[in-house]
């Protein structure tokens, strides 16, 4: 209902400003008592003047006439009029006044005509964003509007030839999109520009009337040829795809649309406007008021399904106000002349008496109504009520997720006979659940297609999306790709406001038959019903990832234990500080430091792929390798080399783990290490100068690799810092990242500072980089010093 008001009260409003704009200019004048176009063509108006109609008046003499300024002492004027057949005769003709109001007289059916295209525009834009057949149903109106004013008061002549041109060009891209293609839009352009220019060249030459009519055929021409192609491309989709019932007849009825809207051209072409031009003027205004009627009804599927039959409190509005207004006009009737009650007959007192009624019982009668309309439709239908007191049943019984689904799928195939029944969710909805084998489809809940379906409020019909574009179009492919032919939004009750949380799809009927009232009816309520079991299988779900969060934060503390770095005894020459604080109560980053003899010390810190207690095992495991390797002997390069067999061995390139490790010798004042795709090592001398060693190799995990070891001198004071991608991709609640430039403007200034004291430093920094924002990530951080022996 809303729709249907925006629709009228747009375009009456849009209507009355081009009436009034134009109307508005002219004065009242003397004219001929026929209406013609500037060629002379006398057109079928007006009863007293029907021996002329289709015959034209000489350019001569309506260039004379034209020239007359001054009417007042002329009351007739004597005129050459040809015939069909080339034979021209004289008639004398009585002036009459033209009227403003007039035109709203003489042309009522014309203007209605325009308004009721201009009407359909809007709707269809307003309910399918279809711009291309809003575009051509609106300058179809303007057709209309511009031709009345033309015969009227011929100064419209370059709307009209524009309309009129671009009209034809529009039927050039109705052949692509009623037959559900693609538009061929690059043409456009240049159609607009011919059109305003042949409509510029006929606003400035419009006293040469020869030139006028020929720019008009050649309209009419370029109308006819789009027309006739899209007639014979339409058939040849009908004989192709060999549609069936109801489809079929929607199809004919189309192309039959087609073929009345080029009848007018055809005929002025090819039969000197026989018969259009010599019969009543109402016959063309029922020709074109069929063809919007039917171009509408083979164009839509489902036409009211969103707006009425789903939603029935619409019908049973409608259905209310039917019942009042004929009660009102049955009563008032029986009042005046069946039973005439003098005090009734006064119309104030029976209104006001009327008035009460129908307040007081509005809603019992609403109410009444709706059990009528359930009852007829619905529930007198035993196969739907079996279905859905199956289906309601199942709220009750003990079943899984996956064998309710399944037996709601399919109570309703077999209930209103359609190919399937699909439940798109969003990616992130059930993500812990195996849904193999349930027709369940999963979508990006950033995908254009999801975000459609939030934005709308109501159902949507696959084939209201037949002839469309963009996103329409792209919509359309999918739904028609899964054969569906109706979208039902599930909304979650729990929340106040209207939160889509699945949509409903349902297949093609089997049949080919279109879906009853009752049997929408049926799918409404199973909607509704699917909305709840959704729902409560969601909660569900949400308590048991809340106590395997229980159980994990259980297992963590026996991991953390296992995890815990454990702090090595003194090594002469190297003081160190570190901090290690997890993103998710455990680190996925690996932080180790073992001593190797008193003058050596092995210092590891990697990054495994992701966080988490799945990573903490991970980390655990290589801990475990590394203390097992060093036992046994295993050079620094070896090491590295059995944690990527580990890898490649154990998780087939699914998981990988940066590296970076070395060792520090006090004796030989040097730093033996190796990079597998870590971070850079930073060093800082005593003098403060900071130094970035990038160079790097493989990343564990991915392929089998034969690391080398690179070596570093070191002199007296010298800090080395060893870092994960926690520290450098910290975000702040500005969105501003952390970085390495930060990183290295805090250890130049802080470098008067022990390795001790700078972690605790940095973290301080941090923290107060993040603001109210919370850690993404895990942080490590480890700063040695090497003072010699």
């Amino acid at each position: 209902m809303r729709e249907l008001a925006i629709t009228i009260l747009s375009s009456l409003l849009f209507f009355l400003i081009l009436l009034f704009a134009f109307i508005g200019f002219q004065n009242n004048t003397k004219r001929l008592p026929f209406y013609h176009y500037p060629s002379g063509l006398i057109v079928n108006i007006g009863e007293e003047n029907r021996a002329h109609w289709g015959n034209s008046v000489l350019r001569e003499d309506l260039e004379s006439f034209e020239s007359i300024s001054d009417f007042s002492g002329i009351d007739s004027i004597r005129l050459h009029i040809k015939n069909s057949q080339g034979i021209v005769y004289e008639e004398d003709f009585k002036l009459t006044t033209l009227r403003k109001t007039d035109v709203l007289g003489v042309f009522f059916s014309d203007l209605f005509l325009a308004f009721f295209s201009l009407a359909i525009a809007v709707y269809f834009y307003y309910s399918t964003r279809d711009a291309l057949i809003f575009g051509f149903f609106l300058n179809f109106g303007l057709i209309i509007l511009s031709n009345v004013f033309v015969l009227t008061f011929k100064n419209s002549i370059f709307l009209f030839i524009l309309t009129l041109y671009l009209g034809s060009f529009l039927q050039y891209h109705l052949i692509y999109r009623l037959r559900g293609k693609e538009i061929n839009s690059k043409w456009l352009l240049p159609q607009v520009l011919i059109s305003f220019i042949m409509a510029m060249i006929a606003s400035q030459e419009k006293y040469d009337m020869i030139l006028i009519e020929r720019i008009v055929l050649v309209a009419h021409a370029i109308t006819v040829l789009f027309g006739s192609i899209n007639i014979i491309a339409n058939i040849y989709e009908i004989v192709r795809s060999k549609p069936q019932e109801e489809a079929l007849l929607k199809r004919l009825v189309l192309v039959f649309s087609i073929f009345l809207y080029v009848a007018l051209p055809i005929s002025i072409l090819f039969f000197d406007g026989y018969p259009w031009l010599f019969v009543q003027r109402s016959l063309i205004i029922v020709t074109y008021l069929l063809f919007i009627l039917s171009f509408f009804y083979g164009t839509y599927r489902y036409t009211f399904v969103p707006s009425l039959v789903i939603f029935t409190p619409s019908i049973v509005t409608l259905i209310l106000v039917l019942i009042i207004l004929g009660t009102y006009i049955g009563t008032i009737f029986i009042l005046d002349f069946i039973i005439p009650i003098r005090y009734l007959k006064d119309r104030w007192v029976f209104n006001l008496i009327y008035l009460f009624l129908v307040t007081a019982y509005l809603i019992p009668l609403k109410l009444r109504v709706k059990e009528l309309f359930d009852y007829w439709f619905f529930e007198q239908n035993p196969k739907l009520s079996e279905g859905i007191n199956k289906i309601t049943a199942l709220l009750s019984s003990p079943l899984s997720m996956r064998k309710t689904i399944l037996t709601i799928n399919r109570t309703v195939k077999d209930t209103v006979n359609v190919s399937n029944i699909i439940i798109l969710i969003p990616g992130d909805q059930f993500a812990s659940t195996d849904l193999r084998n349930i027709d369940f489809v999963r979508i990006s809940p950033q995908s254009e297609i999801w975000n459609y379906f939030t934005s709308t409020d109501r159902v949507t019909v696959t084939s209201h999306l037949e002839y469309g574009i963009g996103l329409r179009e792209t919509l359309y492919n999918f739904l028609k790709g899964l054969h569906v032919q109706l979208a039902f939004p599930a909304y979650d009750s729990s929340s106040n406001k209207k939160n889509i949380q699945a949509m409903i799809l349902i297949g093609e009927k089997l049949d080919k038959k279109y879906f009853s009232i009752g049997e929408l009816k049926f799918i409404n309520e199973v909607v509704k019903i699917s909305g709840m079991l959704l729902e409560n299988y969601s909660l569900l779900e949400d308590e048991i990832q809340k106590r395997k969060i229980v159980r994990d934060i259980q297992t963590a503390s026996i991991v953390d234990n296992t995890l815990r770095l454990i702090l090595p005894s003194e090594v002469k020459g190297i003081d160190y500080g570190y901090i290690s604080k997890p993103a998710v109560g455990i680190s996925g980053d690996y932080l180790d430091i073992i001593p190797i003899s008193q003058t050596k010390m092995i210092v590891l810190l990697g990054d495994v792929a992701g966080h988490g207690l799945g990573t903490g095992f991970l980390v655990s495991a290589i801990k475990g390798i590394v203390r097992e390797q060093l036992r046994n002997g295993t050079s620094l390069e070896g090491l590295f080399r059995e944690i990527n067999s580990f890898f490649r061995a154990r998780y087939k390139g699914n998981e990988f783990m940066t590296l970076l490790g070395g060792i520090f010798d006090s004796n030989e004042n040097i730093f033996k290490y190796v990079n597998a795709g870590h971070l850079s090592l930073i060093e800082m001398r005593a003098d403060g100068q900071i130094k970035l060693h990038s160079k790097t190799q493989r990343v564990l995990g991915i392929l089998e690799t034969d690391y080398h070891a690179q070596e570093l001198k070191l002199l007296p004071g010298t800090k080395l810092f060893l870092y994960s991608d926690g520290i450098t991709e910290a975000f702040s609640e500005r969105d501003e990242i952390f970085g390495e430039e930060t990183l290295i403007e805090f250890l130049h200034f802080n470098a008067e500072k022990t390795v001790k004291e700078i972690p605790t430093l940095l973290e301080t920094k941090m923290t107060n980089f993040r603001g109210n924002r919370e850690q993404s990530d895990d942080i490590t951080f480890i700063g040695l010093s090497f003072t010699p022996n």
